[in-house]
């Protein structure tokens, strides 16, 4: 069996648009946890652990969206309200731009973020459908080279069989004729005494 690599597929259209393995419930049918090797267990904890940290960099974003819009929101709010001393007013102010800023880089670093995470999940999910699709057609090989073994044998066996049959067929025709012959030389009466002692 040829080894099957990324590199065999990384030009094929269907291999860059496959789902997200760990998220369908026939990939653990496929391969059940006490079939895994080490390297499906590490890559599937890899792919996993890329799922969180695109749920979480999301999560993220959204967040610190949030307390940006607040920040400029109170910003606004300030610049209106003019019972606040301006020292205060000040302080807040600059508090508020400096968090702003803050804001602003952790949203870019996140988005960022979150333009590469897609890309590793896709090669991670890669690298473990290609460890799924290795396991799958080993253990096809196998049963294949197995199927072969055994339609031998049972082919062998139903040669046997056959001949057996044939073997047993003639040797009931024998027993019929010869207690037949028995029977009409001996009579009945005779047949039953010697039927009784042979079963003895």
């Amino acid at each position: 069996m040829a080894e099957i690599t990324i590199d065999r597929l990384k030009d094929n259209v269907a291999f860059k648009k496959i789902p997200i393995l760990t998220l369908d419930e026939r990939w653990y049918q496929l391969i059940p946890d006490k079939d895994k090797s080490d390297e499906i267990k590490s890559l599937e904890k890899n792919l996993n652990d890329l799922l969180k940290k695109q749920g979480q960099v999301n999560t993220d974003l959204k967040e610190v969206k949030k307390i940006k819009s607040r920040l400029i929101q109170d910003v606004v709010d300030n610049m209106e309200d003019e019972n606040v001393p301006d020292s205060n007013h000040q302080k807040k102010m600059s508090q508020n731009q400096r968090l702003i800023q803050e804001a602003k880089e952790k949203i870019g670093s996140l988005e960022d973020e979150s333009l590469d995470v897609p890309i590793f999940l896709q090669e991670a999910n890669q690298q473990l459908m290609v460890a799924t699709v290795n396991y799958c057609y080993k253990k096809l090989n196998v049963n294949k080279d197995d199927i072969l073994l055994l339609e031998k044998w049972i082919s062998e066996t139903r040669i046997k069989l056959k001949k057996n049959l044939l073997i047993k067929q003639d040797k009931e025709i024998k027993n019929q004729q010869v207690y037949s012959f028995m029977h009409d030389s001996l009579g009945p009466d005779m047949m039953g005494l010697l039927d009784k002692i042979n079963e003895q």
